[in-house]
């Protein structure tokens, strides 16, 4: 959120057109000011959320963040998992998830390479 409100964008340059934007956070309590309009904050308990989207019809979310990734990984709360990596090395770095209750065997892999050497594999999540 920070760093879209950073681009301070123009009503007609969100990038996420009519796609309800939920940010969560601890310490965050107000989204700044321009983009008040387009994100709604949420502090609290995750399964609580996910039950009210539920019953709200909604089906699918788009999860960001490592903390809140493993956050959901942990509760079992995501089914499916895309992830898209860059060709560069790093010589160190942030990993990628951080630390699960157990080992979680990521299934029925499929894969999409870009012309720009990105590769984006998108996996079915097995908690068994």
């Amino acid at each position: 959120m920070e760093m879209i409100s950073s681009m301070d964008l123009t009503p007609d340059q969100w990038p996420y057109g009519d796609t309800r934007v939920i940010v969560l956070s601890h310490t965050v309590k107000q989204a700044p000011e321009n983009v008040r309009d387009h994100v709604e904050m949420y502090s609290g308990d995750l399964q609580a959320l996910v039950s009210k989207l539920e019953s709200e019809v909604y089906r699918h979310a788009y999860i960001d963040g490592g903390a809140t990734i493993q956050a959901f990984i942990n509760l079992q709360l995501i089914d499916e998992i895309t992830i898209t990596r860059a060709p560069v090395l790093l010589g160190e770095g942030i990993p990628l998830f951080g630390k699960t209750i157990k080992d979680i065997k990521l299934e029925q892999a499929q894969a999409t390479a870009f012309a720009n050497d990105f590769i984006q594999v998108k996996y079915t999540v097995n908690y068994q």
